[in-house]
């Protein structure tokens, strides 16, 4: 929901300029649960991550947007967006590290831009490569947490997706049939805060682009395609790119959606996630099992949403992310693949305030290591061969 807060009536009128306006809008969405990671094949007695209850944040957030008509069907407006974490006040999650969608400055969607009915240009802080609509409509704004989501952006692993990127010139198409396409670039924070001159000449070059091809027909069929590219990325913000510390990142997933009823879809997803480092000696077959050394990942999965009337809905997903196989020696990570499997229901009150559980559980292999990541949600680092496992009822009220 948004609650206009003021017409800028009186500033229009003195310059002669169309009305503008100011909205703020936002979400409270809190709950209990429980989360474990344990089944570790390394040393579980130290390396297991034991049940815990906690009260937790599911993407609380607070949103302040303004617009003015600029006439002739054109519009000038600006979105600042940041999390807000009822659970801990802080910008933390439940591991107590930081969690990057919460906090003040402008931790979620945050820019600037000029548009009409067709297409808009944005520039700023923007969700890219993970925004699906209707085809993956679970997780944090449907039912606290998913499976899914996390094992299609990578689960923080090597070969992991950027789902909200800073610095990105973005297009978005608005026409009907297409809504939501984009094509975007943005030049890498990475790249600004390495030292100059050092590292190979690439590393100061570091950059993201992609593009979102979105067909929906608001009928039965919902169709979407999203590729994402990242260049000479350095390991770590703050230190000095070197050729085993930068790499290239390459991700893209399919989905493919059908309506069969009011409020109910079922939709089919394929990802591939690809993470190389420039230098060949790191990516030698030798480093398959050294985080230096490059991996690639696909996998594929299934989201239902069920409407039982009466605003009521339940949700189940399934999950597989195969092997890692090594992007340069072609060699695999035996047993590093990951199944996954979520279910939930949601009751919506009224049209801002609703009640939901969910269950997970991500079921990783001997050398498998995906956890639950988005949201600052996990309790602790998910061992090799754990299973991080959740459970949690909650609420959630827009205004």
């Amino acid at each position: 929901m948004k609650k206009t807060l003021f017409a800028l009536a009186s500033l229009a009128a003195f310059t002669g300029a169309a009305q503008a306006e100011l909205t703020i809008s936002g979400r409270a969405s809190l709950g209990v649960s429980t989360y474990s990671a344990t089944g570790s094949t390394v040393t579980p007695a130290t390396n297991d991550l034991a049940a815990r209850t906690r009260i937790d944040d599911y993407s609380s957030r607070l949103r302040i947007a303004g617009q003015q008509d600029l006439g002739g069907g054109r519009r000038a407006f600006a979105v600042y967006e940041f999390g807000l974490s009822f659970d801990t006040g802080t910008a933390n999650g439940q591991a107590g590290t930081a969690n990057t969608a919460a906090g003040f400055n402008g931790s979620r969607e945050s820019h600037v831009g000029i548009g009409n009915d067709l297409l808009e240009l944005r520039v700023g802080r923007q969700n890219v490569y993970w925004t699906e609509g209707d085809l993956n409509q679970t997780g944090a704004n449907f039912t606290g947490k998913d499976t899914l989501t996390d094992m299609y952006n990578g689960g923080g692993g090597l070969a992991s997706a950027t789902v909200r990127q800073n610095n990105i010139l973005l297009l978005q198409l608005n026409t009907s049939g297409f809504a939501g396409s984009q094509v975007y670039w943005g030049p890498e924070t990475n790249a600004e805060s390495a030292p100059a001159g050092t590292g190979p000449a690439s590393a100061t070059n570091a950059s993201a682009m992609g593009f979102k091809i979105n067909y929906d027909t608001q009928g039965a069929i919902h169709l979407m395609a999203d590729y994402q590219k990242r260049s000479s990325i350095t390991a770590a913000d703050g230190t000095a790119a070197t050729a085993t510390n930068t790499f290239d990142s390459t991700v893209w997933k399919l989905a493919a959606g059908y309506r069969y009823g009011a409020g109910s879809i079922v939709a089919l997803h394929y990802w591939n996630l690809k993470k190389e480092w420039t230098d060949s000696a790191t990516n030698s077959a030798a480093n398959i099992t050294a985080t230096a050394g490059g991996r690639a990942q696909t996998g594929y999965g299934i989201n239902l949403v069920q409407s039982f009337g009466n605003e009521f809905y339940g949700y189940l997903q399934w999950g597989s992310s195969g092997s890692y196989t090594h992007t340069a020696g072609g060699t695999d990570l035996t047993a590093s693949g990951t199944t996954g499997y979520s279910i939930g229901v949601r009751k919506n009150l009224d049209k801002s305030t609703a009640i939901f559980s969910s269950y997970g559980v991500l079921q990783n292999d001997t050398n498998g290591q995906l956890n639950f990541t988005g949201g600052g949600f996990n309790s602790g680092t998910a061992a090799a061969g754990s299973d991080p496992t959740y459970f949690l009822i909650g609420m959630m009220y827009n205004f």
